[in-house]
Parts: C-alpha cells; structure tokens; sequence
C-alpha cells in the first residue's frame, strides 16, 4: 500500500485529483486544503485515517480522526511537521491491517501583495534591459512574477526579492507593447495582480530649418558640353549658389542596439541665375527626396550620426533666358527623377533642440547627353519631438 505526503508548497495550477493541495477562496481568506491520498485496498470496506502533529517536546499528539469509503481525505491543517496513518477495515468491517506512519510537512503560505511599481511604463527603444521596481509584501526569493495581458504572459529574466520589494529584468525580446498587468504568485498558490504597466515603442520626430548651398560637380546644367556635334552651353557653370533653403522631416520608429531606423523627407529650394554677355539665365531649384535614415548616437545622446539615401524629383521652376534687349523667352518647367545619398552630424545643445550640419550628393537623372551631379552642404537648426 502506498501513501503520498501533502506539502503545501506544491503548484496549486492542477485539479484536486492530481495533486496534494488545493484551495478554497469561497471565504474572505483563501484557506489550504490538504488532500491525503493511498492506493485502494482490494476488499476494503473503509478506511480510518489518523494524523498526528509533532509538539515541541518532540512527542506526537492526534489533531485528526475519521472514516472513508475513498482512498484519499480532504482536510486543512496548519504549518507544521505531522505524521499520519491508515487502519483498513475489511468487506465485513472488520479491521485488518494498518500501514505504517508516513511523515510530512506543511510549509506556511503567504499572502502576497503588491502595492506599487516604477517605471509606470517601459519605452523600448535602444536600451537592452529593463528593470521593473516593485513595492509590496510577503514579495519570496521563490515568488514568480509576470506581465500578463489576456493570455500575453511575459517573464522576467531575473528577479530579487527582499520581502517588501522586488527588482525584475526583462529583456527586448521579450517585450511587446500593450497594457498589462503585474501579476505575483508564491509557493503555495496565492497571488496579486496590480495594473496597469504600458509597454510602447519609442518613435522620433525630428524637424530642422536651415540654409544648404548648391555647389555643382557635373552634367548639362553646369558644365559646357558638346550634344550631337553641338555644342551645349550650360545655363548654370558658377562653381556656388548661396541663396539656398532648406527643411527637413525625421521619422524613426524602429529602434535597436546597433542604431535607429527610419525615412527622412527633405526639400531643398536655391535661387540659381548666371549672367552672361548676351543673356542671363534664371530658375529656382528644387529638390524633393524621400530616402531611408540610419541614426546612431554617441556621447550619451547628445551627438548623432545619420546616413540616407533615396529618390526623388528635381524641379526647375520658372526657368528661362532674359535678355537686354528683348523680353524674356517662354518659362519652363522641366521635372527630373534625382537619387540623394548624405551625411550629416546632430549636437543637443539643449535638449531636444539640435543643430544639424551634413551635405548630400544628387545626382539627376535626364534626357539630356550629360546628367548633372552637384554637392549640397547644410546647416540647420531642429527640434526632437519623441513620446519618451
């Protein structure tokens, strides 16, 4: 005949049947209910049951008896060390034989309770770890905690417990954004939950306003050229434009260890005109590009490096030829597919106000025999709006 000890420290996630406890959260305080359980006699009528509890002079004394017709016994007992026996009673309830004493323990369970945490949100951006601070009672080194939304249940790493507060470390990959509670439970089965902890993903807006020069390198708008055996005169062979404008839009959503990603909007205009004997030429230049961003920072985020590359349109607005002695020949507005790759460097002076200084290379794709090329250095001045 075999008999199984109850402990109180076992999981409580189980049915009744499968274990040696469960509890009953019926009253105001949930109370432990032992379960006591032996392989069934063959022949046996009933069983008496007898348990005993160890006093401290180190002798046992009965603190239950009873009588039944099943091979195990539902009973609540304190902490404590106890013992306890069968005596098996035959088809004609006549005792025939009793087992030996099987000794147990029953571990006191505690209460968990959790009255505060900080942060009140975790905000994933470059960071790889995070820790959860959290205030309460009864908080156990062999307490388990959670993050847990509808059936999101998210670990901790590692935790330290010190009974009135817990230190949890969760990992990125661990994490996904929503709302969740902070949920406890200690041996035994008891627990606490308290609400509600945000998990977002931290996103960049960056806006600056500046002044990027036109400095051409190559290709019909800048450089003479000859086209089918003529020769092109380019509208355009200053080697600087000044009067130039520039602004820009960061969107970086996307965080990790290794940098930021994201897009960058960019929008250039420049007044370029060039005086010759005869005439003059006369246009504004814009250049539109929406390219994919790389940002790392350095310097405890206050110093930033950003690389782009991307696409857009090139536009000559109002371009067209003046001469002394005449009008002015018939506008143009000639669009172009243009391709920017860059570099620029962000300082936080004062933060999230940022100055920015980089210069981009665009190249333009055209018709024409000869494509232009031309550097465009800037400088500018920005603002970081971000939800941290």
């Amino acid at each position: 005949m075999c008999l199984s000890p109850a402990f109180a420290q076992l999981a409580a996630s189980t049915s009744p049947q499968e274990q040696s406890f469960f509890i009953d959260r019926e009253g105001e305080e949930p109370r432990f209910i032992q379960r006591l359980f032996w392989e069934e006699a063959m022949y046996a009528l009933r069983y008496a049951v007898i348990v005993e509890q160890l006093e401290q002079d180190g002798s046992y004394s009965e603190v239950f008896r009873a009588s039944t017709s099943e091979s195990f016994i539902d009973l609540p007992l304190y902490a404590g060390h106890y013992r306890f026996r069968v005596d098996v009673f035959d088809l004609v309830d006549e005792f025939a034989f009793s087992t030996e004493w099987q000794y147990f323990e029953i571990l006191r369970a505690f209460q968990p309770r959790l009255t505060s945490f900080s942060p009140q949100a975790f905000l994933i951006d470059s960071t790889e770890t995070w820790e959860l601070n959290v205030r309460g009672e009864n908080l156990l080194p062999e307490s388990r905690f959670y993050l847990v939304r509808g059936n999101v249940r998210i670990n901790p790493q590692r935790h330290t417990s010190e009974g009135d507060s817990a230190t949890l470390v969760f990992y990125r990959a661990s994490l996904g954004s929503g709302r969740y509670y902070l949920y406890v439970i200690n041996p035994g089965g008891l627990d606490a939950r308290l609400g509600t902890f945000v998990i977002r993903r931290s996103i960049d807006l960056n806006i600056s306003l500046g002044f990027a020069p036109i400095i051409p390198l190559y290709g019909f708008l800048f450089d003479d050229f000859t086209f089918l055996d003529y020769s092109v005169v380019a509208p355009f062979p200053d080697s600087f434009y000044a009067l130039s404008a520039i602004a820009r839009i960061n969107f970086i959503p996307f965080k990790r260890t290794w940098g930021y990603m994201g897009a960058e909007l960019s929008s250039s205009l420049s007044a370029l005109e060039h005086q010759r004997e005869h005439h003059t030429a006369n246009a504004f230049f814009l250049n539109t590009h929406l390219s994919l961003l790389y940002q790392r920072y350095f310097f405890r985020r206050n110093v930033a490096l950003n690389l782009i590359a991307g696409l857009g349109i090139t536009t000559l607005f109002d371009f067209h030829y003046t001469y002394p002695a005449g009008p002015q020949t018939e506008s143009m507005t000639p669009h172009y597919v243009s391709a920017i790759a860059g570099i620029s460097v962000k300082g936080f002076f004062l933060n999230p106000f940022f100055i920015s200084a980089g210069i981009d290379f665009i190249h333009i794709f055209s018709p024409e025999g000869s494509r232009p090329g031309f550097l465009r250095p800037s400088f500018a001045l920005g603002v970081r709006f971000s939800n941290d």
